[in-house]
């Protein structure tokens, strides 16, 4: 179990770098779309490339995000509950958490798969849609696996220290 542990944070943090570069290619031909259309030469497609990158840079940190525990979470209740209670909480969030991204990556991946059977492409620069779907798919399902291994570690056994 430790490997998987490994290898589902390791592939979350990696993913996080490919949205943070996800990022820059929606700024980059943003910004050089405003210098252009200052100087009367729009680029064609700044729509299109920002809009379908916008879904990756918010899927793909999904799971690092939940890893470093920077999600909302219900820190009232960890304050003022017993460890109990606590660990009741946890199990419930990872249950529920983990049951509503499986749902939605197989939504997505439904509809990417229709997106490709039809062919459906952007506006303006013709870029298929499909694959981007299935970015979004991806990252909640990645998100699914992190809330798994946070289940676990409500069950784990705590290590003791050797000294």
């Amino acid at each position: 179990m430790r490997y998987f542990v490994q290898i589902v944070q390791s592939f979350s943090r990696l993913v996080c770098w490919v949205a943070g570069c996800a990022l820059v290619g929606m700024m980059l031909p943003t910004s050089a779309d405003v210098v252009g259309r200052y100087l009367g030469y729009p680029i064609k497609g700044t729509f299109d490339i920002v809009g379908l990158l916008g879904p990756v840079v918010v899927a793909l940190p999904l799971a690092y995000t939940q890893l470093l525990k920077r999600h909302v979470a219900t820190e009232f209740m960890a304050i003022h509950s017993s460890r109990f209670v606590q660990a009741i909480t946890n199990v419930i969030v990872c249950l529920l958490g983990t049951g509503a991204f499986v749902m939605i990556s197989w939504r997505c991946s439904v509809l990417g798969k229709k997106f490709w059977a039809v062919g459906r492409v952007s506006d303006t620069i013709e870029i298929p849609i499909y694959p981007f779907v299935y970015v979004v798919a991806f990252g909640c399902i990645l998100n699914s696996l992190v809330l798994l291994v946070d289940l676990y570690h409500v069950f784990a056994e705590p290590k003791k220290d050797s000294g």
